[in-house]
């Protein structure tokens, strides 16, 4: 009883921030970069100096498949090509592409006009964004491109991979993290200790950019952040919560070229099937696409991503109308792995043989748990996912801010179907699955900002709450404190984060 009345005293008193966010991390890490050989073979892709007084935006890949890939890229010129080649000693040059606007067409001209003398500072809004499809390509294979206007070279040659095909047997390689756009220490961090594994690409689980989603927001706090890796690995993101507030995501959407409905979109990268969704617009629209799209694939793993999670012990607690209109499509169609973020922790549960991950921890400020623990595994740290997948096989490392390891998960398709740290794990989180599919039409800037919430008790005859390493689990709250805590938090200035050294 004293725990329940500290927490209520806390929400009410504190506030949630005060009470459940942990010190803002601060400090730098030392790794040692993997040694990439396509940036051997090409070059990282640097910016000229005639490029640093034309390019507002470094060249980042999108939309790379077996066959083809999009290079964008922010320049004075409002126009450019790109110019792709085979890697030395070949160097032949096989594409010359121009690039053309995709930013809003009603703001085009306005951009145009506010671009002024080369090198001149430029408003993230203002940046003209143009993109060069190149087609036609080999699957698995290594090119060079450059970006180029009137024959000067903007940039040095950078590689380009496209993907390899279902059944080539070659492993697919990737990284995921989530709510990364803070700009700050433990973004960076992260962002170094990403470099330390391999990866063809990365998938990106929304809040790129806090606290809004602005233009200016974007560029500082992803592209500016990202820009290195994102000269050579496609970037496949979701969108969240913070980027929807502005103008529903329209400097989101312009920042990005995505496959079509672009809000959520499927693509395919050796023997995996992605789906990104959109977890703010969960309407009956998206969830037919989504079916259907899950109906028609034929590769043996698939992989669904979106912002908000379906399960979690975090401090907005459990997210019933995401699951209630996602989770059953997902368990009727056997989808592999659902990976999400927005609470800033790790957390695995297992529901009707779906696995679910969240992971928040790219860099947003942490929080403790709350709630009932019902997650195989939980942890309050910063950190990223590291996967390499086959046709058989699906691991999936979990490495923190140190360069640690908090788990590692292996999916198979034969014989021991889940391992968890190399051993057999048939363990399901004590959850009933959804029986029903319900659409929910509204836009979300929360998951939880309906009115009427509901707290999940256990199911009748479920087993105790699974024991974890590092629960931080309080009581649940009761729905009317809850509320009544987090109109006061939002009307309460919040303290500065502190070192948590």
């Amino acid at each position: 009883m004293r725990s329940l009345s500290v927490v209520l005293l806390c929400a009410l008193g504190g506030g949630f921030v005060a009470c459940y966010a942990l010190p803002a991390w601060k400090g730098d890490v030392t790794v040692t970069p993997l040694e990439r050989k396509a940036v051997g073979q090409c070059g990282a892709g640097g910016v000229t100096p005639d490029g640093k007084q034309r390019i507002t935006r470094e060249p980042y890949l999108q939309m790379t498949t077996q066959t083809s890939s999009v290079i964008a890229w922010g320049t004075t010129d409002a126009r450019g090509e790109i110019v792709l080649s085979e890697p030395a000693p070949n160097a032949e040059t096989v594409r010359v592409v121009a690039g053309s606007y995709v930013g809003n067409a009603s703001r085009e001209e306005r951009r145009k006009a506010a671009q002024g003398a080369p090198g001149k500072e430029l408003a993230a809004e203002n940046i003209y964004v143009i993109a060069a499809k190149v087609d036609g390509l080999e699957p698995n294979h290594l090119y060079c491109y450059q970006v180029m206007v009137d024959g000067v070279a903007l940039t040095e040659p950078a590689p380009l991979t496209t993907a390899a095909p279902p059944g080539s047997g070659e492993p697919v390689r990737f990284i995921a993290v989530g709510d990364t756009g803070t700009g700050g220490p433990a973004q960076q961090a992260i962002l170094k200790r990403m470099t330390e594994s391999p990866f063809d690409f990365v998938v990106v689980l929304g809040d790129i950019a806090y606290e809004s989603g602005t233009a200016a927001q974007l560029q500082g706090k992803f592209f500016a952040i990202y820009q290195q890796i994102m000269r050579y690995a496609p970037i496949f993101p979701a969108i969240g919560n913070h980027e929807r507030r502005t103008s529903q995501g329209r400097p989101y959407f312009e920042a990005f070229v995505l496959p079509e409905p672009e809000r959520y979109y499927s693509f395919d990268w050796g023997d995996v099937h992605f789906v990104a969704i959109d977890t703010t617009q969960r309407d009956s629209e998206q969830l037919r696409w989504l079916d259907k799209d899950l109906k028609k694939n034929k590769q043996p793993w698939v992989i669904v991503f979106g912002h908000h999670p379906m399960y979690t012990n975090s401090l907005r607690g459990p997210q019933l109308w995401i699951r209630q209109a996602f989770s059953k499509i997902l368990t009727d169609n056997k989808v592999d792995l659902v990976l999400t973020g927005h609470e800033h922790q790790y957390e695995r549960f297992r529901v009707a043989g779906v696995n679910y991950v969240v992971s928040g921890g790219g860099g947003g400020q942490l929080t403790k748990f709350f709630g009932e623990n019902r997650a195989l595994k939980q942890a309050t740290k910063h950190h990223y996912l590291a996967f390499e997948v086959t046709a058989a096989e699906l691991k999936m490392k979990v490495v923190d801010i140190n360069g640690r390891e908090i788990e590692t998960l292996k999916l198979a398709k034969e014989g021991v179907k889940v391992k968890v740290d190399g051993k057999a794990d048939t363990r399901e989180s004590p959850i009933a699955p959804e029986t029903k599919t319900k659409p929910d039409e509204k836009l979300h800037d929360e998951p939880d900002d309906d009115k009427d919430r509901i707290n999940v008790p256990p199911q009748p005859g479920t087993p105790a709450p699974l024991p974890t390493e590092k629960t931080n689990v309080t009581p649940d709250l009761k729905p009317a404190a809850v509320e009544k805590a987090l109109e006061k938090q939002k009307a309460t200035p919040q303290p500065a984060p502190v070192d948590e050294r």
